[in-house]
């Protein structure tokens, strides 16, 4: 044989017939699973291709060279996007400038709830910006900061995602390294709104643990539900009128005041004065006959003895007849007992 034909029979063998088929059997097609590129994957997000749910543009030497324009593109298409769910952009070269682009697309973004940025040389400005991006945000679950080269996240940072919380219920996860003891306060709100989420998936209530600024109706986001009316008040009947009491008799005057020329006779003044109702009334004297008396008259006599005192003879009459004025009887018995004696005007 010669040396042609062997070199023929080499190459015949060295060169099957037909494509290569894998060891599963199908045969392998150059360019067949080939990546998309970043333009590609820009456009089918601004186009709203519901098939791309997922962005993974990792490791991109392309995305480095020109990071802040494509980063542009991409939250351009992303602003109003529908369906893609998760963002991978870990080590794509993003510093803070790219941070505030990414910001202000999740401000207005609502399907995007994964966003991987681990790699980066995002800094202190950058997550501000991420932080304020987040606080209208109600869709992202996590964040992925880890792995920042030279950052360390200052508390003015710290603080604006913590301000964040009160107005964002919906992030449940954060991935970075923290060395400050603002950190004890971001796993708190975190706890809070996993809290919020395990109560909404279960049914049950989660108004009471709510941020104080999504409690007040009208101040963005979830609102507690409206208080329960109050109940309607009870009507309480009137109460009866009073029945008015009977005007008391008026009293007289000589009740009251004890007139002295209304007074029985026989009475001191001082028991003039007296009211009916407490005074005491003073026994009758009864007048008896005595035997004549003779001698001078003075013309005042009086009668002496008996409890209520002195008893004056009417002026201008006589007891027995007389004519003397103002005469008083003479030795006539009182009821007291005491004796009397005086002297008339005239003869008996």
């Amino acid at each position: 044989m010669s040396l042609a034909e062997r070199m023929k029979m080499f190459e015949n063998v060295a060169q099957p017939e037909g494509p290569v088929k894998p060891a599963g059997g199908a045969a392998r097609r150059w360019g067949a699973n080939k990546t998309p590129s970043t333009a590609e994957l820009i456009k089918k997000m601004a186009d709203n291709d519901a098939s791309l749910t997922t962005v993974d543009i990792s490791n991109s030497a392309i995305f480095q060279l020109k990071a802040e324009e494509y980063t542009n593109q991409l939250a351009d298409a992303l602003r109003d996007s529908k369906y893609v769910k998760e963002v991978r952009l870990e080590n794509c070269g993003l510093g803070d400038k790219e941070g505030k682009i990414l910001g202000d697309m999740l401000a207005s973004n609502t399907s995007v709830t994964l966003l991987d940025l681990q790699k980066n040389k995002i800094n202190n400005d950058g997550g501000s910006a991420l932080a304020k991006g987040l606080t209208h945000n109600k869709s992202l679950i996590c964040l992925d900061l880890m792995s920042m080269a030279k950052t360390r996240w200052g508390d003015k940072c710290l603080d604006d995602f913590l301000a964040m919380f009160d107005h964002n219920i919906t992030l449940l996860k954060i991935n970075w390294r923290l060395e400050s003891r603002k950190s004890f306060a971001l796993n708190k709100m975190l706890t809070r709104n996993n809290e919020i989420d395990r109560r909404k998936k279960s049914g049950m209530p989660y108004e009471d643990i709510l941020p104080t600024a999504l409690k007040t109706p009208g101040a963005g986001g979830e609102s507690a539900p409206a208080p329960a009316p109050a109940p309607a008040a009870v009507q309480v009947p009137p109460a009866p009128e009073p029945v008015p009491e009977p005007a008391a008799e008026p009293v007289s005057e000589t009740e009251t005041t004890g007139d002295k020329e209304n007074a029985p006779p026989g009475l001191s003044g001082l028991e003039a004065e007296r009211p009916d109702d407490t005074s005491v009334q003073a026994p009758e004297v009864h007048r008896q006959p005595t035997s004549p008396s003779f001698g001078p008259s003075s013309g005042g006599g009086a009668a002496a003895g008996g409890p209520w005192g002195t008893r004056l003879a009417p002026a201008g009459r006589a007891p027995s007849g007389g004519s003397g004025a103002g005469g008083a009887t003479a030795g006539f018995k009182s009821l007291g007992g005491g004796a009397g004696s005086g002297v008339g005007t005239g003869m008996m």
